[in-house]
């Protein structure tokens, strides 16, 4: 699996990823600046990566804002970066804290670190970051510190501002990533994108309910999502595609348009068989969803109800009500995702939920109440005439 990464930052920071990452499927192109609003420019030839690496999070926000990246990870300034840069900079000059100027992301990390030093240390003179700030006022910053006395020394995150204060002979360092964090972080990214890629290649089976003329055409219109049409008979329509074109195919709304008669059930799979198996288990499931998607693991999910029905049992909550209840793990689903936000609930509020009878609703109590994982706790009086409701609470087990 070829892998094409972009790397955007300083030429140094581009060198190091190239010197260090020797992985023979993973190709790297260096894209280096010397300001970070530079990315802004930069960002629409990002596009047609597999992943995009920053330095740092302003020139991500940069890029971000210009254009919608493929998968991305940005260099995050921690408390590691912190420390370390604080221990070259007082040891190898002999300074003490509040002899530094410092510019960082988040002010609240350096304030957490010398809240936690056994005595006390006086803070440095420090200026928090945000994408927008004016460089010249940071440089300013800076500078004017160390012509008042106030400071010896900065302590800069961004390497422009290091370069002028420098070129202007002020004492300054750039805050020290350790290399093999930098790395670390690099090769992180690689086995995310590896992942992704793997699951966006899984194939994809579309079974729609519907073979019409109409639902042809719109199939034939969106070049079969990227895949091609398998067969067409008297009772739908099946499409091979994989589960990376179906899911940008679904965010842009092509599956189904609203003239689009019946539904469509898609499987994901490792193979063919078993993408197609899953097909027909989401075509068949009784529901008003349209698109109904089950995937590798078995896991069903509607576009209209993002929470998902496990038809594969895995969790020892579920197996345990299974077994004492005798009812399907896909209602069992049901309940604990409805119990989620029904501390207490009438049998109306379920039968409701559950789009069933009230009398499937009455078994389903029963059920529950024998398997006591459902309880009596009071009853809601009537507006209209009537006998008072039941008001049961689940009492499930926790994973």
């Amino acid at each position: 699996m070829s892998i094409h990464i972009a790397v955007v930052g300083s030429s140094s920071f581009i060198h190091h990823i190239q010197k260090g990452s020797s992985l023979f499927d993973v190709r790297i192109e260096g894209f280096p600046y010397d300001d970070p609003r530079e990315t802004k420019d930069i960002a629409t030839q990002l596009l047609f990566f597999d992943g995009v690496f920053f330095s740092g999070s302003f020139p991500y926000t940069y890029a971000t804002e210009e254009a919608t990246l493929p998968f991305s990870h940005h260099v995050v300034q921690d408390d590691v970066v912190l420390l370390t840069s604080l221990l070259y900079v007082t040891l190898t000059e002999q300074l003490r804290t509040e002899e530094l100027s410092i510019d960082l992301v988040d002010a609240s990390r350096l304030e957490s670190i010398l809240a936690s030093f056994p005595s006390h240390m006086s803070p440095p003179q420090v200026k928090e970051l945000s994408p927008y700030m004016n460089y010249e006022e940071l440089i300013a910053f800076h500078e004017q510190h160390q012509r008042n006395g106030t400071t010896r020394f900065a302590l800069t995150s961004v390497e422009r501002v290091h370069r002028h204060l420098v070129g202007n002979g002020f004492f300054s360092q750039l805050m020290i990533e350790p290399k093999d964090r930098i790395l670390h972080h690099f090769h992180d990214f690689i086995r995310q994108i590896r992942l992704n890629k793997s699951d966006q290649s899984q194939f994809a089976v579309l079974l729609y309910s519907d073979a019409s003329k109409d639902t042809l055409n719109h199939v034939r219109k969106h070049h079969c999502f990227g895949g091609r049409l398998i067969e067409t008979a008297q009772d739908g329509i099946v499409l091979l595609s994989n589960k990376g074109k179906v899911e940008s195919a679904m965010s842009n709304g092509f599956i189904l348009s609203e003239d689009t008669p019946g539904h469509v059930g898609i499987g994901y799979g490792s193979d063919y068989q078993r993408a197609f198996e899953h097909a027909d288990l989401a075509l068949h499931t009784t529901s008003s969803a349209t698109i109904r998607i089950v995937d590798d693991s078995k896991r069903m999910t509607f576009t209209e109800q993002p929470a998902p029905i496990h038809f594969r049992v895995t969790q020892t909550r579920v197996y345990d009500m299974m077994k004492q209840t005798g009812m399907s793990p896909a209602n069992i689903e049901k309940l604990i995702h409805f119990s989620t936000d029904h501390l207490d609930f009438t049998a109306k509020e379920l039968t409701d939920h559950l789009n069933v009878t009230r009398r499937t609703t009455e078994r389903i109590i029963k059920k529950m109440a024998d398997a006591k994982l459902v309880h009596r706790i009071g009853e809601e009086m009537s507006y209209s005439q009537g006998r008072p409701r039941t008001v049961y609470k689940f009492q499930f087990p926790v994973d």
